[in-house]
């Protein structure tokens, strides 16, 4: 670590961006404007994980999202078909894809409304799930065996030269920390994989194995970019992905892509945004290096002080303002005030047995933030 004039700061914008461009509603100074200039332009740093996704997409970017793999024009891959009869059609907001394979066919159907937009969402929601039970595992897994990763090392460069110095252009891995957590986080509804974790362990392993050829082709291929922080692995939460579960499913993989990461000396990233109460002893062991989008009490159990003494300084924390603490309505000016006294002291508290920390909004500024109290975090860590 190296001494810095000001605090790190770089929390993320491109909810707030998305909504206000939807409800027209964005101050004409920032129109026009990507996440790296807007970052400039407010006084802090960018937060560039995975990419800027207020960019366009392509037609078919999407069509395999309901996969759990999106292509952007920043990510370090795309994810393409091969060999198997695929159609994919945007019906208004409704997006459907069909795949035939050996054993029949998948579907599987999102929606993305002007609704959601104004709420700044970017990803469509799932309506129906490629695994419905574990008789379609067959089916699905077929499918992971036709897709090809293609490496798009100068596509992430641009990326990286976008971002500049203002923050670290963090790139694509995988969401899904390994093909069982993908299941769960991605292919399945959340209930249903809940039952066939239990009953049909034998069937879900053996989808893992096949599928796992994919993972360590994203894995390959994220390692070709020039990207010195790579994301892998997402959305932990102490009962989502409950520690014995985070044992055996998830604490191996991150084992692996760890080791393959700081071999390139690249380092690893994971999206923590979760309830990680009882987790931290598992996260030390994974030998990721950022627990970003860190999210404190009171939206979790977790203070940031006490999460700082858990982790005892083997990862860098990246967040821990709540986004609440941004929303007048659900946080008065006494409770942010007392918040920025409260984060004044920890800014100023370092030592081996902490873990280092990067000051953001966990998970995201939300559309309705209070610009003033972003503006009075901008201060804070300024004075630093």
């Amino acid at each position: 670590l190296k001494d810095t004039d000001r605090f790190a700061w770089a929390p993320r914008m491109d909810l707030w961006f998305i909504a206000q461009q939807a409800r027209k509603t964005l101050p004409e100074r920032y129109i026009g404007m990507s996440m790296a200039e807007l970052a400039l332009e407010m006084g802090f740093a960018c937060h560039a994980v995975r990419g800027d996704f207020t960019l366009e997409r392509r037609p078919g970017d999407l069509a395999l999202r309901g996969l759990g793999f999106d292509n952007h024009p920043d990510y370090p891959y795309r994810v393409e078909l091969r060999d198997l009869p695929m159609t994919y059609r945007q019906d208004g907001y409704r997006h459907t894809t069909r795949i035939e394979t050996s054993a029949g066919e998948i579907t599987f159907s999102l929606q993305l409304t002007p609704d959601m937009a104004a709420s700044g969402i970017s990803l469509p929601f799932v309506l129906s799930y490629p695994v419905e039970s574990v008789d379609d595992l067959d089916r699905v897994a077929e499918v992971f065996e036709h897709l090809e990763v293609i490496p798009t090392a100068d596509a992430y460069s641009s990326f990286h030269q976008r971002v500049g110095t203002n923050g670290v252009a963090v790139a694509n891995g995988c969401i899904a920390a390994s093909p069982v957590h993908l299941l769960l986080h991605e292919l399945m509804p959340m209930d249903r994989f809940y039952y066939a974790y239990h009953d049909s362990h034998e069937r879900i392993a053996e989808f893992s194995r096949r599928v796992t050829p994919f993972f360590d082709s994203l894995l390959d291929a994220s390692l070709l970019s020039e990207a010195e922080v790579i994301l892998w692995g997402a959305n932990f939460d102490r009962d989502l992905t409950w520690p014995p579960f985070f044992e055996t499913e998830i604490l191996p993989w991150l084992q692996k892509v760890a080791r393959r990461m700081h071999d390139s000396h690249r380092l690893l990233l994971c999206h923590t945004d979760g309830e990680n109460g009882g987790l931290a002893h598992l996260y030390r062991q994974s030998g990721f290096d950022v627990a970003e989008s860190f999210c404190p009490s009171p939206m979790t159990s977790v203070p940031l002080s006490i999460f700082r003494e858990d982790l005892g300084g083997h990862s860098c924390i990246w967040g821990g303002v709540p986004s609440v603490a941004l929303l007048p309505d659900s946080c008065s000016s006494e409770t942010f005030d007392r918040l920025i006294d409260d984060l004044d002291r920890e800014l100023g508290t370092q030592g081996d047995r902490l873990s280092p920390l990067v000051l953001g909004v966990s998970d995201n500024v939300p559309p309705d933030a209070d610009l003033a109290r972003l503006a009075a975090l901008t201060r804070l860590c300024n004075r630093q």
